[in-house]
């Protein structure tokens, strides 16, 4: 390539503020470390055999471009019992952590779309993921009184605009707030109305106790459903991530994946096979835990009059802050996620662990 063209390109990447924005890292690097998007959890030694056993099988080649059939099938088998949606392997493509499976949706899905809708206030991946090239962005008003999620009548008036195509986040992966089962059932209504489609990312739902709704359980014929495998098990460094899609949509996006990167890490594939097999049984403890541990932050910042969002997702916490009080957590040692990669600059966004009360009792 001549040097110009080289120069042009780097002047554009360096132009595009989309893909310069910084993003939450997907597991901590430490036990002060609050910014990621998953805390730190000790991986299971039956986790680690699994994958020891893989490797030890000779499953260091490529494997199948969506996945390794059983873990496919597994997630299959775990997102219908969870949030009554009907999918069988074939509608699952195991990606390389969530953020590639923002990628994959983004691109593909929206290529049969004139615009999409999103959140004004959302993951830091979903925009470096929408600017890797022109298209029309129809940016969704928030409330942040309700956990910074689009309200039904904003999302209704872009439909009634012309898109045909929503991005959204239930829960938010900013506050953990999520829309109700009539919130849910009303959205679904809507895309049923206007013949529209919905990327939606669930990822968090996980950490929610009693669970979240489901969008696909609805209208699933007409969404794609992303977010991270087994979280909570200790898997947010290995990348593991799913996408559950009508069979229409799984080609394209296979087809980009294997242009990409061929396929996932495949003893990361079997790691997370055996977090599939041992996800149920400690679930309840885990969620007892992020309830009491952000119970406990919640306290803590009622008490430093600090300002808090609702969430029901037990795994993050979003907090109003101002420059001073946000200061003294990297003085104290503690790492966050700043908001303002999310679109709200006021806040900031704690992720729940042992750390985190004693994080929020560091701010004066």
């Amino acid at each position: 390539m001549a040097s110009q063209s080289k120069a042009k390109i780097l002047a554009e990447h360096a132009a595009n503020s989309a893909l310069r924005m910084e993003r939450p890292p997907p597991s901590a690097h430490h036990d002060k470390d609050l910014s990621a998007d998953q805390n730190y959890h000790p991986l299971d030694e039956r986790i680690i055999a699994a994958a020891a056993d893989a490797l030890d099988d000779g499953q260091t080649h490529y494997v199948d471009v969506p996945g390794i059939a059983p873990l496919r099938q597994a997630i299959a088998d775990h997102l219908s019992a969870s949030f009554g949606a009907d999918y069988e392997s074939g509608n699952i493509i195991v990606t390389a952590g969530v953020q590639e499976a923002r990628f994959l949706t983004i691109q593909k899905i929206s290529e049969n779309f004139d615009s999409i809708g999103v959140p004004q206030v959302v993951h830091a991946g979903v925009r470096k993921a929408l600017g890797t090239r022109p298209r029309n962005v129809v940016n969704l008003p928030v409330d942040m009184a309700r956990g910074g999620l689009p309200a039904l009548d904003d999302i209704q008036a872009a439909l009634n605009d012309g898109c045909r195509l929503l991005y959204l986040e239930s829960p938010s992966r900013l506050t953990g707030a999520a829309y109700s089962d009539a919130d849910m059932a009303q959205i679904a209504a809507l895309l049923t109305e206007y013949e529209a489609a919905a990327i939606c990312d669930q990822g968090l739902a996980e950490c929610a106790p009693g669970g979240c709704p489901s969008l696909a359980a609805a209208v699933g014929a007409s969404v794609a459903l992303l977010g991270e495998a087994y979280p909570g098990m200790g898997l947010g460094s290995w990348h593991i991530g799913y996408i559950a899609a009508p069979l229409d949509w799984i080609a394209p996006m296979q087809s980009q994946k294997q242009i990409m990167a061929i396929c996932t890490s495949t003893a990361s594939q079997y790691a997370a096979l055996g977090a599939s097999e041992i996800y149920g049984e400690s679930r309840g403890q885990r969620l007892e835990t992020l309830q009491r541990q952000r119970s406990q932050a919640l306290a803590s910042a009622e008490a430093a009059g600090i300002a808090t969002l609702p969430g029901l997702a037990q795994a993050i916490l979003a907090l109003r802050l101002d420059n001073a009080q946000r200061n003294q957590l990297p003085a104290a040692g503690y790492e966050y996620s700043t908001g303002a990669d999310f679109g709200a600059p006021e806040y900031i966004r704690l992720s729940v662990g042992p750390a985190t009360a004693a994080a929020i009792e560091a701010i004066s």
